[in-house]
């Protein structure tokens, strides 16, 4: 199958990757095979390759999905910030033994489904969770005491502001005085947590208003104020990251139900038992390592092109390095 058992023939190596003539000549153009002579030098009429070569192209085409290099490439975002989706969980990805490395690949119906339930961090954080007064929140309950009626804010989204009742009746937020209705509880501003990092929960939105987990959601508010507190609705998708905090009102002994909601939906953070309460903890410690100026800059100039801090994009980049370490280790 090859010359002087050496090189292969355009149409050999055509064969032997299943496509067409013109498909070679495509992957050269591309970069995606190269040539033995790069001047287009032929014999024959044919171009020249090695065997070795069109053996590595030909498992690139057979890769069991998309690298994180590719799906960067496609969302317009660092490697670094693949993985850390990958790492958050949300983003699905399977590591699989790849041309003698282990690597992390989606598959295609996983990235379209990633790219329709979230549309990119700096597309969710402008809907806001409450209103400009800050007098009603998200999820916030509401009641009509003369009709013993309770109902929940479901949506802030501008006109699209309402309120659903128990029975499941839809009330426009515009109208909710007309209808009767007040705000259960009032939640008050609180002092900024300035404890590093958030821990972070996800949970589908529930289907009633008497789920329990708009409960937690309104004891957040209550407890550490919106201020420490970060909440996004996508595609029945609730993201809810807060501050790290001791919550003194919920014990094990009372609230047990809560605290498995909790446990059973952060994706990252803890959740403790304590004595005195539940502790919610970032996981996030400082490290402190003196680096020259100029690769700071470098660093800084990176983070800014992604839209993102300084820090978050240094952390992408310590997670994949040592992914890789690990994956070597093994």
């Amino acid at each position: 199958m090859s010359i002087n058992g050496k090189y292969l023939t355009t149409k050999q190596v055509a064969e032997e990757l299943n496509v067409s003539v013109p498909t070679i000549y495509k992957y050269v153009k591309e970069k995606k095979l190269r040539p033995v002579y790069e001047d287009k030098w032929q014999i024959d009429e044919t171009l020249l390759f090695r065997p070795e070569d069109v053996e590595q192209v030909k498992e690139s085409l057979t890769k069991p999905g998309l690298t994180t290099g590719e799906v960067a490439k496609e969302l317009g975002v660092h490697p670094t910030t693949v993985a850390s989706y990958i790492n958050q969980g949300i983003l699905s990805a399977t590591k699989q033994l790849y041309m003698g490395r282990e690597l992390y690949f989606i598959s295609e119906a996983e990235l379209e489904s990633f790219k329709e339930h979230n549309t990119f961090q700096k597309n969710r954080e402008k809907k806001q969770f409450f209103t400009k007064d800050k007098k009603y929140f998200l999820f916030q309950r509401m009641q009509n005491k003369e009709e013993s009626i309770l109902g929940r804010i479901m949506d802030l989204d501008g006109d699209k502001g309402k309120v659903v009742t128990e029975e499941g009746r839809t009330i426009p937020l515009s109208n909710l005085e007309n209808e009767g209705f007040t705000r259960v509880e009032t939640f008050k501003e609180k002092k900024y947590i300035t404890k590093r990092g958030y821990a972070y929960f996800q949970f589908h939105l529930p289907n009633h208003i008497s789920s329990p987990i708009f409960d937690i959601i309104e004891m957040f508010y209550r407890e550490i104020g919106f201020k420490n507190i970060r909440l996004t609705v996508n595609d029945g998708i609730m993201d809810l990251e807060v501050k790290p905090v001791l919550l003194s009102s919920i014990v094990e002994s009372t609230n047990p139900h809560e605290i498995k909601i909790l446990k059973d939906h952060i994706k990252r953070g803890t959740v403790s038992v304590r004595h005195n309460g539940v502790l919610i903890d970032s996981e996030i410690e400082p490290l402190v390592v003196p680096i020259p100026t100029k690769l700071k800059e470098d660093l800084k100039d990176a983070a800014d092109k992604q839209g993102i801090t300084l820090e978050k994009y240094v952390l992408g980049l310590l997670q994949e390095k040592m992914y890789q370490y690990k994956i070597g280790e093994e």
